[in-house]
């Protein structure tokens, strides 16, 4: 499953929205997401995705950037295909996001729906993810957010769920 630790990722938006449960109102919200990866973590989403996108240097395009990935798929195979985009959603994950506005605050967000993955190739062998994160905030977390992260690139970790958790879902689905 797709997942990163550490990761810089540029929150492009927060979108604070309400839910309606019942009578119930509740806080949700969507976080809009973008970094840049190794190609090789497209291998979380089809193992043949990669071998699409990118192919390995010609003769004298040799890649002056060495990776430890064992591979060199570092050309765009189709550059002038645009951005592929996935219609899938990924509900579990857990998202730790270091807020840079207190020494050691970590925004721990939990039950988060990933979906609406954008894959851009880039040369070189990396590949730029866009993609969303609904998820119901409390209050304290929504204002952070909103106040301030949005437009910013802070350290995130992604957190996927663990089989356990994957099959209790498919078993509430069923």
């Amino acid at each position: 499953m797709f997942g990163f630790e550490n990761q810089q990722v540029k929150v492009i938006k927060f979108n604070p929205r309400g839910e309606n449960h019942g009578d119930t109102k509740v806080l949700a919200g969507d976080l809009k997401l973008e970094t840049v990866c190794h190609n090789s973590m497209l291998d979380h989403f089809d193992k043949d995705l990669r071998k699409l996108l990118y192919r390995k240097p010609a003769k004298g395009e040799q890649s002056e950037i060495a990776f430890d990935k064992g591979d060199d798929l570092t050309y765009r195979r189709l550059p002038t295909i645009e951005p592929i985009k996935l219609d899938e959603d990924f509900p579990g994950y857990k998202l730790h996001i270091v807020s840079g506005q207190a020494v050691d605050e970590v925004l721990k967000i939990g039950d988060v729906t990933l979906s609406d993955f954008m894959f851009e190739a880039l040369e070189g062998g990396s590949v730029c993810f866009t993609f969303r994160a609904s998820f119901h905030p409390d209050v304290w977390t929504s204002g952070k957010l909103c106040g301030c992260i949005t437009q910013e690139t802070c350290e995130m970790t992604l957190i996927a769920p663990s089989r356990e958790e994957q099959d209790a879902q498919q078993d509430l689905a069923a």
